[in-house]
């Protein structure tokens, strides 16, 4: 699976290829913890922590300063 990494997730690395089948378990194998992680998408698709998919997956961290991140299509 494909992850690419947004914002402040970014000292991990930006796109890293990563062997598994769901986020929780992509997140876990690239050491990042899931309390830096805001939401997780395919796309445009928001996607579940145990959902399996295909990638690329998408991870973007919570938002400086409480402000409130919106997708536009």
């Amino acid at each position: 699976m494909v992850v690419i990494l947004h914002g402040d997730l970014r000292r991990f690395g930006e796109r890293l290829e990563v062997e598994a089948k769901t986020p929780k378990e992509a997140l876990e194998r690239l050491g990042i913890p899931l309390e830096e992680v805001w939401l997780l998408a395919v796309g445009d698709r928001p996607v579940e922590l145990l959902e399996e998919v295909e990638g690329p997956l998408e991870v973007y961290p919570p938002v400086a300063g409480g402000g409130i991140l919106f997708f536009l299509p």
